[in-house]
């Protein structure tokens, strides 16, 4: 990976929501768009490192079984990658792949987690985030 290793972007994902849940009050869906803000430009930078964020945040998320609806809608594009780019370390691949499958087991418990409904303009600054280019 090019910016940071896949231990560490997880680590700062679970520390990211201990923190902005419990300490700032935030809500999940506050949390997942305040990462990926902050983050952009390593959301960003492959196919991988934004797989491995829409994951990861989905995964901790389900913990406090909510999800944000801008993460719901679009996990289906991300849980179903098979194929990341050539330079990604194969170790990476298959823990995120390990990854892959519990999230895919904690969305599939459908009573088990409630989808947090944002605002229009929330949706709107997330899908900028994810349009932004890395240079």
């Amino acid at each position: 990976m090019n910016l940071a290793s896949y231990e560490s972007i997880k680590s700062s994902i679970v520390l990211d929501f201990e923190e902005y849940l419990e300490e700032d009050g935030l809500n999940v869906a506050q949390v997942s768009a305040k990462i990926l803000e902050e983050d952009w430009r390593m959301v960003n930078d492959s196919l991988f490192t934004k797989t491995l964020y829409f994951v990861s945040i989905a995964i901790e998320s389900l913990k406090y079984k909510e999800i944000a609806d801008f993460i719901y809608s679009k996990l289906n594009i991300y849980v179903e990658n098979t194929k990341f780019e050539e330079h990604i370390d194969q170790d990476d691949i298959e823990m995120l792949t390990r990854d892959i499958n519990i999230c895919k087991k904690l969305i599939n418990d459908k009573g088990g987690y409630k989808i947090k409904e944002t605002s229009d303009s929330a949706k709107s600054r997330v899908e900028y985030i994810l349009g932004l280019k890395v240079e």
